[in-house]
């Protein structure tokens, strides 16, 4: 707080002036700043022993 007034008194501004510029300021850097892209990384898992949608055949999978 005490460097916004600093701030303030430096610019010949008063203090609702400076803090309105640097919140503008910080909200535009926020949205200029590029996040990472998130990539989903996939594995072949080779062909499926079972089918999910026969209760019998994955119960005897789960059971063996």
């Amino acid at each position: 707080m005490e460097g916004i007034r600093e701030l303030a008194h430096r610019e010949g501004k008063n203090l609702s002036e400076v803090a309105n510029e640097l919140f503008a300021e910080g909200l535009r850097r926020r949205k200029t700043r590029r996040r990472p892209e998130f990539k989903i990384v996939s594995y072949s898992m080779g062909k499926p022993r079972v089918n999910l949608g026969d209760r019998n055949a994955l119960e005897a999978l789960m059971d063996s």
